[in-house]
């Protein structure tokens, strides 16, 4: 018998919002699945650090999952790795000086803020338009190099590397370009651990329910969603697709077919849905409810179209 894959639940709360999530029946149910999380680190204060504190007692790890301000793009990307390294620095020190164990750190690989908001709500025009103020080829090495020297700072403290990837950058290696991370700023890690981000809540139908069988072969670490919660410019757009308990039931239980290590965007979202139980009690190697095998065959041509349009911006850019 196979044994149950990993859950880790994303956490993206303001500090004055964390006592929803710290509460004890949800720290008892977590700890009772074996259960983890990954908390965006909004701020560096004292609230926070009492919430993974009494995560961290209750036996529920707790991965420091690195974000910055809005202003400097939020997301990790080619624009920001100065930010990022000095971002990590402080939290090492935050995170000794309140005692915390946090033995992983999660980097969330996107472009700026601003751009995804493009991109969600005018996706052609937001397109073009980055296409035509791509980066430099130099710029984009540049922040590889910057970010491979953070990981090895990350791993030279003790901790151990994950990194939260759109899925758009699987066809960049595949098609062997760089005209994502020239356009969209992405940056592709050397890691311990990725996670493949295949929200069906981040696409209207039919593509959004084909990402997780369409992006699950190969992948050793899965996350779906979206319950609820996330950055607010984004919220009203992915509200009317959130998904409940039933549904996320089944995300997880396609993209146990593929890998152990599942992650659920978010945990404030299954406990203000009232699903968190639900999910943690849920056998995720049962058959989820449909197949989805008209949506995956309309992600698996689009992902064909894409590699074959990256070949062509490639040359062009």
């Amino acid at each position: 018998m196979l044994p149950k894959p990993r859950l880790t639940f994303f956490v993206e709360l303001p500090a004055d919002q964390l006592a929803e999530v710290v509460q004890p029946a949800v720290l008892e149910t977590l700890a009772r699945r074996g259960a983890a999380i990954s908390m965006a680190l909004l701020d560096l204060g004292v609230e926070r650090a009492a919430a993974i504190r009494a995560f961290e007692a209750a036996g529920i790890a707790v991965t420091a999952w690195v974000v910055l301000d809005e202003a400097q793009g939020y997301w990790l990307n080619s624009d920001n790795a100065d930010c990022a390294a000095a971002r990590w620095h402080a939290v090492r020190q935050w995170s000794s000086a309140h005692g915390l164990a946090v033995a992983t750190v999660g980097l969330d690989i996107e472009p700026p803020h601003d751009d995804t908001v493009a991109l969600v709500r005018t996706p052609a025009l937001a397109a073009a338009r980055m296409l035509r103020r791509s980066r430099s080829p130099e710029q984009v090495s540049a922040a590889q190099v910057a970010y491979a020297q953070l990981v090895d700072a990350i791993r030279a403290s003790g901790r151990t590397v994950e990194a939260y990837h759109v899925p758009l950058l699987a066809d960049e290696r595949r098609a062997g370009t760089v005209a994502l991370r020239r356009s969209l700023g992405l940056v592709d890690l050397a890691v311990d651990r990725e996670v493949w981000m295949l929200y069906r809540s981040a696409l209207p139908a039919p593509w959004g329910a084909g990402l997780v069988s369409g992006y699950g072969p190969g992948t050793r670490a899965i996350g779906v969603g979206i319950t609820g919660g996330g950055m607010r410019s984004l919220q009203p757009t992915f509200a009317r697709r959130e998904l409940d308990a039933t549904a996320a039931i089944d995300e997880l239980r396609r993209a146990a077919r593929f890998c152990d290590d599942l992650y659920v965007f978010s945990l404030e979202g299954c406990v203000r849905r009232g699903a968190l139980a639900a999910l943690c009690a849920a056998d995720l190697r049962g058959q989820p409810r449909q197949a989805e095998r008209l949506s995956t065959a309309w992600v698996r041509g689009a992902r064909f179209a894409l590699r074959a349009g990256l070949r062509v911006a490639d040359r062009l850019l």
